[in-house]
Parts: C-alpha cells; sequence; structure tokens
C-alpha cells in the first residue's frame, strides 16, 4: 500500500539555517518476522516535485517552494540524516471534524437548554504552563480573536460573557486535543502554541487546528448560541512558527513570578491573524514552507503589509 509520510531533519536550534522538509510517498514492504525488520520504498511526492534534469542532473523541483534538490543530495545527505533519526507520531484526538462537531453542537444545545455541561470523550492534553528554557527552541503560535469583540461587549455583556465563555472552553479544548497549549487569553480571543520535537508534525497539527477551530465555532458553538439568544462571534486565525527565547519576570517584594515567551514568531502570528477576514485562516511564510503538500494544494498567497512585522517582503497564505 501507499500512503504520504514526510521526512524531516533538525539542525541545532537558534541558528539562522532553516530547516528542510520534502514530502514523500511510501511503498511498505512485507515484515520479516524471523528477525522483526520491514523496509520501505520512498519516492518524493510528485504532487509536489517535478523530476527534471539541471546542468546534466536529475534533480526534483518543488513546485510550491520554487526550488531544484539534486537527486543525489536526497540519495547520499538525505540517507546520513535518516540513519538514526527518530521516528514520531503525532495525532489529533478528533478523528472526524464533522462528527465531533455534529457532537459538540449537540452538547451544547442541550447545556443551553438547562442542561449540564458535557465533555466531549476525546482526551485533550492538560494545559501547562510555559516552562523557561536555557536555549532557545522554535514552537508554532495561533492567535485567534473574537471578530469586533469589544463592540459585542458593549452592546451586552452579560450576553457577551455568557458566550465568550463557552467559546473559551470549547476552542480551547480543541486546542488540547491538537497536543496545544493556550499561552494567554487576550481580552477577545486567545494565544496558543504547539511544543513537540518534530517540526513537520507540529506544523501540521498546527494547521489541522486552525481549520478546526473555525470549523468547531461555526458548526457547534454558534448554531447552540444562536438558538439560545445569545450573540454569534466571528474570528480570525493567524499562525506562524520560528524561535522563542523564555525570559523569567520576576518583582520580589510582591512575590510577582512569570515566564514570559520573547518571539518574533508569536508577533507574526498576531500581525497575520488581524489581516484576515471573518472567518479565515492565514499563515506566515515560515510555517508555508514547513507544511505537507496537502495543505499546501489549499493555501493560498494573499496580500500583506510585511511592513508591520519588520519583514517587507514577508509572505502570507490563506488556507480553506
Amino acid at each position: 500500500m501507499e500512503r504520504d509520510t514526510s521526512a524531516d531533519h533538525e539542525e541545532d536550534q537558534g541558528k539562522d539555517r532553516r530547516w528542510g522538509r520534502m514530502d514523500f510517498q511510501t511503498e511498505f514492504v512485507p515484515i520479516d518476522k524471523a528477525n522483526g525488520t520491514f523496509q520501505v520504498r520512498m519516492r518524493p511526492d510528485p504532487r509536489r516535485y517535478d523530476r527534471t534534469e539541471h546542468d546534466g542532473k536529475p534533480h526534483y523541483f518543488d513546485k510550491y517552494l520554487r526550488v531544484l534538490i539534486p537527486e543525489d543530495l536526497i540519495l547520499g545527505e538525505g540517507k546520513r540524516q535518516l540513519e538514526g533519526l527518530p521516528l514520531y507520531f503525532l495525532s489529533s484526538s478528533i478523528d472526524s471534524t464533522a462528527e465531533y462537531a455534529s457532537a459538540r453542537s449537540n452538547a451544547l444545545g442541550e447545556e443551553l437548554r438547562g442542561g449540564s455541561y458535557s465533555p466531549p470523550h476525546q482526551k485533550a492534553l492538560q494545559h501547562k504552563s510555559a516552562v523557561s528554557s536555557p536555549t532557545p527552541k522554535e514552537l508554532v503560535f495561533l492567535s485567534v480573536d473574537i471578530c469586533g469583540g469589544s463592540a459585542l461587549r458593549r452592546n451586552n455583556r452579560e450576553r457577551f460573557d455568557r458566550a465568550y465563555k463557552i467559546f473559551i472552553r470549547e476552542l480551547g479544548t480543541v486546542v488540547g486535543q491538537f497536543n496545544g497549549t493556550i499561552y494567554k487569553a487576550t481580552g477577545d480571543g486567545f494565544i496558543a502554541y504547539i511544543d513537540h520535537p518534530s517540526f513537520t508534525s507540529r506544523s501540521d497539527q498546527a494547521v489541522d487546528l486552525g481549520l478546526t477551530l473555525l470549523a468547531v465555532l461555526c458548526r457547534s458553538i454558534n448554531p447552540a448560541l444562536r438558538e439560545a439568544g445569545l450573540p454569534e462571534l466571528a474570528i480570525r486565525v493567524g499562525a506562524d512558527t520560528g524561535i522563542v527565547s523564555f525570559r523569567k519576570l520576576e518583582v520580589p517584594t510582591t512575590g510577582f513570578s512569570e515566564v514570559e515567551i520573547a518571539s518574533d514568531a508569536l508577533n507574526r502570528a498576531v500581525k497575520i491573524q488581524e489581516s484576515a477576514d471573518e472567518n479565515l485562516f492565514r499563515i506566515g511564510r515560515d510555517l508555508y514552507e514547513l507544511v505537507h503538500v496537502g495543505w499546501l494544494e489549499r493555501a493560498t498567497e494573499v496580500p500583506f503589509d510585511g511592513a508591520s512585522v519588520g519583514m517587507p517582503d514577508y509572505r502570507v497564505y490563506e488556507v480553506i
């Protein structure tokens, strides 16, 4: 059988060099039960790469990143990097977004008609506060903001607060189901991140999470809010990836202590979110370069004021 897979290799974190990704289609050779081993045949995914020649040598042309990759680099350096490389598996606990959204819509409707809160049966990663690290590392950030939240709150604070409580609870649960953590609430939304050793896994999870947040809002939360006479909500979602550093802030005289994340990627995620229209999801170029071709096929470049993040030529993509 064939299925999609990808290879990643993390260089020393914090260096200027970007990590690279290749998407492969793999064919599994039957397991040798005698010695417990198996083999796989891997070929660059034709949805992403065209095989061509350059200077008389075979290359693969990445149709999305517009780069040529020498075949001997894949066979030589690629093979070397695969030796001893750990294999990771990262998956959401939601098998079907449509089925999950339908179940949550029914549960929320029952709750808002006077019933009790019924949590989803899917397991969610438990919340954990950011822990300071002595060395830089890379995280994927998602910024989620309610469109016109301040106006909704001014119009009817009580009704908005009821809706917002459900919004945070339900979408925060989805974050945990995609192996993410809420970094902070922002008054009209929240910022979340995904921390995982495999940059391909966390990048793909982030895109899947962003789209699922929109689906749950539109298919679960809003129908229940509308039925209960509460304000429906629209959101913008932005995401990007990058190196972070941690700094511990302390006020000894009051006992205040907090670990703060410093990252251009976090700032970009917020600015990218602010550039989006209602109920749309956008990602930055750094994240775009690391996601699977299945997501690249669903991404379209959109205008973006890169100067707002100190990068005049920075590119942003809408994912549907």
